[in-house]
């Protein structure tokens, strides 16, 4: 009959832990979201699913918790998910001291490396802990300097070791520090791998075909080539693999076989005891447990090639078996289910470590805690149950809960006939109503009409105080019903019985909005409080100063016992400023405000936390009032005098212009008459426009001032908004009126064409304007005037004519410019027939010729005027 070696099999740590951790609060009614598989094994899956375990690619929001798996995620990814869900942290502890010890590499320098799968999930998380690690299977050559080159988990050893090796030599100019980290589980079940690879007739490697662990125990095992080796997920793949493979069938028929069977660290020991418990029985053989294997693998380490004499060292020794039944007797009297009094040893954040007189540690979970982790201390005794015995690590799973149930349901009984309260949690919603767990051990029904909670509201997941409105046993089944409606009803009549308006109250933030804060009192009502109320600062709302879920103390202003409402106060608490205002501040104080509110009378400004004051629109402006926006905004610190305080009508008067200074006391000193100024034109009139010097500070220009030619349309020359240059010519302190000139802070061109010109000059212009009896023309930036009797031809808006200047003659301050367009071409005219003259070509007299010239150019002239 064959021999079966059963090498490490079963969840490593990590994995079993994030199992029965989903598990647990699957079946505690929890909704529970993950991003992938908790476990690559496909019947573990399909086991949690069936529980209610949801999982996808991408996360919506779908369920109460976010279990993050053995794996780790991404820092941000986690913070993400944070926001929406509960996080529950499964990663691995091997997995995180990984990432530590990479963020701790790289915060000393050095730059990371990790051997691994880039698309695998732990190597992803790693990216998010080191977001400039390199993470690569082929040797890459890197940068000159420090750098760690560390190991995804589940590597192979001996691929991490020709890795290291091949980067030092790819790059010698590198300071390159390794650290082996793949978890010793992996290395422990490749060795068994190659041994069994090497000795056995048969190698089954138990595990999910995406568990890429599993799939290097079996490349490792076939690599070996002494043995047959197959990889198969569960017993009905391997019933399948029998039916089709004659040799296989051949290798577990024989007495002589020996077969190897280990598994990857996803793989349930279910999955593995069901496929040796058919081949014993459905082939015989001989099972070989964690004595015999390691004594095996021993052997083979030493060099000992028979593998009969290992063989034979694998029979247990006396002392062995007195021991092993030592233990036997132990377990019995301390064996699962017993109920048995321990002692704590060590109270830690996820349970309590207990003594009860095994060689071991008891642990009891959180959950299987009868009290609060807080009211546990070391050295106290307390009675326990047994429930699971994990060998190999020493402990034994224990619950203080199941043996409380007979006293817990006595004292519930007590509650219900004497009309007084239990405590407990919500646990799930049911149909019709709520699953209850009294006082941590006992189940119990909280009808929905009950329970004082809205359709569509979040489960509150504290303790909590119930009302037993039914207690009814029918057989060894117990029928409990208890109520939060009955028990609010009471509290709240209670309250407004005892309360009054000035009592303060202590309460819970619950909700914020635009109005004001809702505030839970006591768990059983809810009060309102409103915006005016938070403080006396007029600006500040209750978004500002409070969140949802502060506990805080307030006052009640108003109490309605007859509708049940309570309107409460914050700053009813606080010392109110206006209590003292006269001791802080003075009439002629200059103080700094805070410019809160603009209104069209003025602006309101803080002084001080709960003192604001007005600034009326005539303690603005010296002058015409303005725009308030103009001066001032929302949120300026502007310099204030107080001029009035009148406490009892929590008013104060400011003035913002005392400050300032009138500027018309030092106008005609800053701006003497004759100087040239800068300002804005903030005004377009029909006669002319207006200009500020400076705030409160405006001139008026006449359209007649604003350039030195003739304007049509002032909007053509200057326009609002422009800053334009001009000079003082009066100014009027006493009616508070300044006249300035635009055109005279430029140089007058009128004298300056008039230097440069006489009469009988030749000029050229374009013509701007047509009028009734002549044109007006630009030249040398001055307007000049040429009558229609003066031109040959019809000139049109644009045309450059030259002419001949037949006057120019002064008038104030610019002068009369005529020119003659005629006379230039009958000048042009005369000379040329001069010329023609000289050379003999003249076939006419000049006066001929002229008279000729003119009769020529009639029908043209006469044609136009038609």
């Amino acid at each position: 009959m064959p021999e079966i070696f059963i090498g490490p099999v079963g969840f490593c740590f990590g994995v079993e832990r994030a199992v029965e951790k989903v598990e647990q609060l699957l079946r505690e009614g929890r909704s529970v979201l993950t991003d992938g598989e908790i476990v690559h094994n496909k019947n573990v899956m399909l086991h949690l699913k069936e529980l209610g375990l949801k999982t996808q690619d991408n996360v919506s929001s779908v369920g109460e918790i976010f279990a993050v798996r053995a794996h780790g995620l991404p820092p941000k990814t986690i913070k993400e998910l944070s926001q929406q869900f509960k996080i529950v942290d499964l990663t691995c502890p091997i997995v995180l001291n990984v990432f530590k010890l990479a963020e701790k590499l790289r915060s000393d320098g050095f730059r990371i490396v990790a051997y691994g799968n880039p698309q695998h999930a732990e190597m992803v998380a790693l990216k998010g802990h080191v977001e400039d690690s390199i993470i690569t299977k082929t040797p890459v050559r890197l940068e000159p300097g420090k750098w760690a080159v560390i190991s995804q988990t589940t590597s192979s050893k001996e691929g991490y070791e020709k890795f290291i090796e091949l980067m030092k030599t790819l790059n010698p100019d590198c300071q390159i520090v390794s650290y082996n980290t793949i978890c010793n589980v992996t290395i422990e079940r490749e060795k068994f791998a190659k041994v069994f690879g090497e000795k056995c007739d048969l190698v089954i490697v138990v595990g999910g075909k995406n568990s890429s662990n599993t799939k290097k125990l079996y490349e490792i095992a076939y690599q070996q080539g002494n043995a047959k080796a197959i990889h198969i997920e569960d017993l009905e793949e391997f019933k399948h693999v029998i039916s089709t493979d004659a040799e296989l069938l051949e290798t577990l028929s024989s007495s002589s076989s020996k077969i190897g069977i280990l598994s990857g660290t996803s793989t349930s020991n279910s999955d593995v005891s069901n496929i040796v418990k058919y081949i014993l029985e459905k082939y015989g053989g001989r099972e070989l447990f964690m004595a015999e294997f390691e004594k095996l693998n021993n052997a083979v380490q030493e060099g000992q090639e028979n593998f009969e004499e290992s063989k034979e060292n694998l029979e247990p020794s006396f002392e062995e078996l007195l021991n092993e039944s030592e233990k036997a007797m132990e377990q019995n009297r301390v064996g699962k289910g017993r109920v048995v009094e321990g002692t704590v040893t060590e109270v830690t954040p996820t349970g309590l470590n207990v003594d009860f007189g095994w060689k071991g540690t008891g642990v009891v979970p959180l959950e299987e805690l009868y009290r609060d982790l807080s009211e546990y201390k070391v050295g106290q005794k307390i009675l326990v149950r047994i429930e699971k015995f994990n060998e190999e690590e020493g402990t034994a799973i224990l619950s203080e809960k199941k043996p409380m149930q007979r006293k817990v349901m006595e004292d519930i009984l007590n509650a219900f006939n004497e009309g007084k309260t239990v405590t407990g949690r919500i646990l799930e919603r049911i149909k019709g109503g709520y699953r209850v767990l009294l006082e941590n051990v006992v189940e119990a029904f909280l009808p929905g009409s009950e329970s004082n909670l809205k359709e569509g509201e979040e489960l509150p997941r504290e303790k909590m105080h119930f009302a037993v409105i039914n207690f009814e046993q029918r057989g060894r089944k117990t029928n409990i019903v208890v109520s939060r409606k009955k028990l609010f009803q009471k509290l709240v009549e209670e309250f407004f019985q005892t309360k009054k308006q000035g009592d303060v109250v202590e309460g819970i933030v619950e909700n914020i909005d635009e109005r004001g804060a809702f505030v839970k009192i006591g768990g059983v009502l809810t009060g309102f409080l409103p915006n005016q109320e938070v403080s006396y600062n007029t600006n500040a709302k209750a978004s500002d100063v409070l969140s949802v879920g502060k506990t805080v103390k307030l006052q009640i202003k108003e109490i309605d016992p007859t509708r049940k409402r309570i309107t409460l106060s914050l700053k009813a608490l606080m010392p109110d400023p206006w209590e003292n205002v006269t001791k802080k501040f003075q009439v002629g104080q200059q103080v700094t405000g805070i410019v809160t509110s603009i209104k069209p009378f003025g602006f309101f400004a803080k002084i001080d936390d709960g003192i604001e004051g007005l600034v009326p629109i005539s303690e603005i402006f010296w002058g015409k009032p303005g725009k308030v926006t103009d001066v001032v905004a929302v949120g300026d610190a502007v310099k204030l005098q107080i001029l009035e305080i009148v406490p009892e009508k929590r008013r104060i008067l400011l003035s913002y212009k005392s400050v300032e200074g009138n500027p018309w006391d030092k106008v005609a000193e800053k701006y003497p008459e004759g100087s040239i100024a800068t300002g804005k034109v903030v005004k377009v009139l029909p006669n002319g426009v207006i200009v500020e010097l400076e705030p409160n500070i405006t001139g008026f220009c006449n359209i007649s001032e604003i350039c030195w030619n003739f304007v049509d349309k002032i909007e053509e020359v200057v326009k609002e908004g422009e800053q334009v240059k001009f000079q003082i010519l009066s100014i009027d302190k006493e009616n508070k009126k300044i006249k300035v000139s635009i055109r005279r802070a430029k140089e007058n061109p009128w004298e300056k064409f008039a230097k440069n010109h006489k009469e009988g000059d030749t000029v050229s212009a374009k013509i701007i304007k047509v009028l009734d009896k002549g044109y007006i023309g630009l030249c040398e930036g001055v307007e000049v005037y040429i009558p229609k009797t003066q031109v040959y031809e019809t000139l049109n808006i644009g045309d450059e004519v030259s002419g001949k200047i037949i006057k120019l003659e002064p008038q104030k301050d610019i002068y009369k410019i005529i020119v003659s367009p005629k006379a230039h071409d009958d000048e042009i005219a005369l000379k040329t027939a001069k010329d023609e003259e000289q050379k003999g070509t003249a076939q006419v007299s000049m006066e001929g010729k002229l008279e000729n010239a003119v009769e020529s150019e009639e029908p043209e002239r006469g044609a136009s005027k038609d």
